[in-house]
């Protein structure tokens, strides 16, 4: 599943009560895992969808059973769902009915037990259990829910009826086993209305007229799979044949008046399922894929297999409104969930420990097929550039938490699925990959995939086949397996800073540490480092090979002995570079004379080191800055090479981390100097992509948006005056819903500018495109421009409609409009007032996953840096303890994260304000 990323107090709570909180962890398994005496074979499923005013589904479920361990307690998952107990029969395979004692309902674990009078012996005999149920099509966005749209020919509402069962829903929408490792086939029938269409996971088989309008739809039984990747939709949609390029019968589907955007789904989607079936040299194994677009949807996609769910931005693209970052976006999620079909389907992890297994290689996979069917995206780099700051950001904190990370109670599943199971997953996969080689990584993946087939797997299982195909190509060493390397980068939080410093005696000296922000005390976890490096004079950034190993005893908790670097050393005056293209998870540290030369290096050439490294340099000075391991003067006389830089991924790196420094100094004396500081940097990019052609690749225009944004932002330029023209234009136009004038790569940035400068009847405008808008990704444009006016009154107004039913701003979108509000200044303050006056009334409207309230604590808790604001805060989030029981994790690390903050104002603000009052005074001399 592509995400948008507890009752116990003792969740991720690392350091000083990690041990406790494994144990509490483990305790809990014990309580919220269903036992394993009893285990289903096969489902009988029949559900009947009302969606004409009522809302409901009724139906019944046959499972067969067998039976592992003698017993008279069958114990399963139910929630939300009526059950009448006296119509429930258990049959054994002569047809004989054994007798129930009692049946009851734990509501907390969502465990339904029936109780028999005998026990149940494990010979050769099945059990059948008929249950009957019945429940609400809620708009709960999870199990089997109601989701709606406006036709655009009649103004009609029309609803449909789809499924989310990732991670624990599909016993929302019926009684069964609802644990990954419980896997068994599926046969689905699906009663409805003759004015709608069913799909599920396999193909239609066929359908029956009942009589007065109702049709039941059967459909083939399924492969053996798990209970999260079951599927049934009912709708009225309609779809189109993607390419016929494999065995497989590809079709996507969306409502009938966005039909029209499905074409580049259909066409790159068969792309990338051939690109699986070569490359893991395995045949899909169903005979169909479907892919939905759900106007109503809170994941980015789902993998179901055989029916992909997806919100419209994912999966929708129009070439005339659509951006190219919108195109490349749907392909990078069509991408993910096509991978999954083998990497979470397939192969499935036996418990949500193990998610990074689905999430991680979805991920890694996804960057692979699209460079392989657009090579001139720059897909690989882009990806992997965007998993490491990412990952560097949160799993610095200590309040991060594992790749494989032990989970008890299932509330606490949908915390895991963040940044670390998915790019950090998808990073050390990399990783691996440079240090063992494409082929050996490639085999081994497919001899894993083979070996565990409809089956479940862990991390070791995955360790055990690369490492057997290393060792049978003799690319590990005797004595060394993925297992000892892995398992530190796998098993523990965090990741290592390397630091190297010139030996006066000769050589170089490397050690690491655990890199974190304000830790009160050293962290001696280990790591193995794989340690590539070039010098000035080699200059070969090509090899990722290791030279050398940082490596840790069998514990990985000893700090290291310091390592001694003896070959393909430096001159005395010639720089020393570690991690050629960023092929390791950490970072580096250098003594101050080799930061001189690098900088130099940048200075005079910086296409001496290639736009990886350069990006590492970036990301590395700015992190150790921020760390104080080194000075800000060092870090910023770095960027002043950017004057000549014109890759996108050193300029994203480097106003990532300008944009920080941007929102720690908004609120203090030296955000002036600041602002003349960004003006300085930004004008030479400014003056050159706003005359680029109007043909360029994807990286130039991510690159024009990326810097016009910035430029409108700080009023270089022409940008802020260009955009108000191309929006009064637009205002004026008298065909405005038919033709736009404005770039659509440019939108974003020209909207949201206008929006700011503009009024009531600037924001009035744009709200009524947004309302008449018939494209998902050009709705999220809109709502994030609505949110950048400076209105007070307007933007209260825009946060009320956000939990308004009726206002037109869909119940998966409520975040996005609070994130823009909340990221100005102004909007800050009545985003926070907003969250503290209504968040009872957001709990109620986001139901069951409440744990989407993290988004709203994270979107505030960036913008704080003051002691004042981190006790409101944690007073705030204790007062209501019981709404955000989901989000503790996310609260545990908003919260470390304003303790940071507020370290670097102590540490770092005269620092920086007395550099920037130091270039000004020097800038005004010349």
């Amino acid at each position: 599943m592509l995400k948008n990323a507890h009752t116990t107090t003792s969740i991720f709570i690392y350091c000083s009560v990690c041990i406790f909180w494994i144990i509490n962890a483990s305790t809990a398994a014990q309580n919220y895992r269903l036992p394993k005496s009893i285990v289903p074979e096969h489902y009988t499923i029949n559900i009947n969808t009302y969606l004409d005013n009522e809302f409901k589904f009724n139906g019944y479920v046959v499972i067969k059973l067998k039976v592992v361990e003698p017993t008279n307690v069958i114990q399963l998952h139910s929630a939300d769902l009526d059950i009448p107990f006296d119509e429930v029969k258990l049959l054994d395979n002569d047809e004989n009915k054994i007798e129930i004692d009692s049946q009851s309902f734990d509501k907390e674990q969502e465990f339904y037990t029936i109780t028999l009078n005998d026990y149940l012996k494990n010979d050769d005999k099945n059990y059948s259990l008929f249950i009957p149920f019945a429940g609400n099509l809620t708009e709960g966005l999870a199990g089997f829910y109601r989701s709606s749209y406006i036709d655009r020919a009649t103004n009609e509402k029309k609803w449909l009826a789809t499924t989310q069962f990732e991670s624990t829903d599909a016993r929302r929408a019926f009684p069964c086993f609802d644990e990954p490792e419980m896997k068994a086939k599926f046969k689905i029938s699906l009663g409805h209305n003759s004015n709608y269409t069913a799909i599920s996971n396999m193909p239609l088989e066929k359908s029956e007229e009942t009589g007065e309008g109702w049709i039941v739809d059967y459909f083939q039984e399924s492969v053996k799979m798990s209970t999260y990747l079951v599927a049934f939709i009912v709708s009225d949609f309609d779809f189109k044949n993607g390419d016929n390029i494999t065995d497989t019968i590809f079709r996507v589907w969306a409502r009938k008046d966005a039909l029209d955007q499905v074409d580049y789904a259909a066409s790159v989607g068969p792309k990338y399922l051939q690109f699986y079936e070569d490359y893991f040299d395995i045949k899909f194994p169903l005979p169909k894929q479907d892919m939905i677009a759900i106007p109503d949807f809170n994941a980015g996609a789902m993998e179901n297999w055989g029916l992909i769910t997806y919100r419209e931005t994912a999966l929708l693209y129009d070439p005339n409104i659509s951006s190219a970052s919108s195109q490349h976006r749907v392909a990078s999620v069509i991408a993910h969930e096509l991978a999954h079909q083998w990497f979470g389907n397939l192969v499935t992890m036996k418990w949500w420990t193990d998610l990074w297994l689905n999430e991680g290689f979805a991920t890694f996979m996804a960057a692979k097929a699209i460079h392989a069917i657009n090579p001139e995206w720059n897909s690989l780099n882009d990806e992997n550039i965007e998993n490491m700051i990412a990952i560097y950001k949160l799993d610095r904190l200590e309040s991060s938490h594992p790749i494989s990370v032990t989970i008890g109670h299932p509330s606490e599943i949908a915390q895991i699925f963040d940044v670390i199971s998915y790019r950090k997953g998808s990073f050390i996969l990399r990783m691996i990959t440079l240090f063992l080689g494409e082929d050996v990584f490639r085999q081994g993946v497919s001899n894993y995939l083979r070996k565990y087939a409809y089956g479940n797997a862990v991390t070791d299982d995955l360790w055990a086949a690369l490492s057997e195909e290393a060792h049978k190509r003799g690319v590990l060493q005797e004595g060394m397996d993925v297992k000892t390397i892995m398992d530190t980068w796998t098993v523990q939080t965090g990741y290592p800073l390397v630091t190297v410093t010139r030996n006066p005696d000769g050589g170089l000296e490397v050690n690491q540490e655990r890199f974190v922000i304000g830790a009160k005390q050293r962290d001696t976890s280990c790591w193995w480092v794989p340690l590539s490096y070039t010098t000035a004079k080699s200059s070969d950034f090509n090899d990722t090979t290791p030279k050398d190993w940082l490596k840790c005893d069998s514990n990985a908790k000893q700090l290291p002995t310091t390592k001694l670097l003896e070959k393909g050393l430096p001159e005395n005056d010639e720089w020393i570079l570690l991690n050629i293209q960023s092929a390791g998870l950490y970072k580096v540290n250098y003594d101050d004379k080799n930061w001189d030369l690098l900088i130099k290096a940048l200075i005079e050439d910086h296409n001496s080191i290639p736009v990886l490294n350069r990006v590492q340099l970036i990301d590395d000075s700015m992190d150790l800055a921020n760390a104080g391991r080194l000075n800000y003067n060092v870090s910023l006389r770095l960027l002043t090479y950017l004057v000549a830089e014109d890759e996108y991924l050193a300029w994203n790196t480097a106003l990532d981390h300008l944009n920080y420094l941007k929102i720690m100094l908004s609120r203090r004396a030296v955000f002036g100097l600041f602002t003349k500081y960004i003006k300085q940097l930004v004008t030479p990019i400014y003056e050159k992509v706003s005359y680029e052609l109007a043909e360029k690749s994807i990286e130039a225009i991510k690159r024009q948006v990326l810097i016009s944004a910035w430029a409108c932002r700080f009023d270089i330029g022409d940008c802020q005056e260009q955009s108000a023209e191309l929006f009064k234009n637009w205002m004026n136009s008298k065909n405005s819903d038919e033709v736009n004038p404005i770039p659509k790569d440019l939108r974003g940035v020209v909207y949201c500018t206008a929006i700011r400068k503009g009024g009531e009847k600037e924001w009035n405008f744009l709200w009524q495109k947004y309302l008449k808008s018939n494209v998902g990704s050009e709705k999220v444009t809109f709502l994030h421009a609505l949110g950048c006016t400076s209105e007070q009154w307007i933007l209260n107004r825009y946060l009320d409609w956000s939990l308004n039913s009726t206002s037109g701003i869909r119940k998966q979108d409520m975040i996005d409009v609070f994130g823009t509000v909340s990221n100005s200044p102004l909007g800050f303050y009545l985003a926070k007032d907003f969250l503290k006056s209504r968040i009872t009334d957001l709990a109620e409207y986001l139901g069951q996953k409440s744990d989407r309230l993290t988004r709203y604590i994270k979107s505030l808790a960036r913008q704080m840096h003051t002691p004042l604001e981190l006790e409101e805060l944690e007073k705030f989030t204790q007062k209501h303890e019981n709404l955000l029981k989901d989000s503790s994790l996310g609260i545990q690390q908003a919260l470390e994260g304003i303790r940071k903050n507020i370290d670097w104002q102590n540490k770092h603000y005269n620092e920086i304000s007395t550099l920037f009052e130091t270039m000004d005074k020097i800038e005004r001399k010349i």
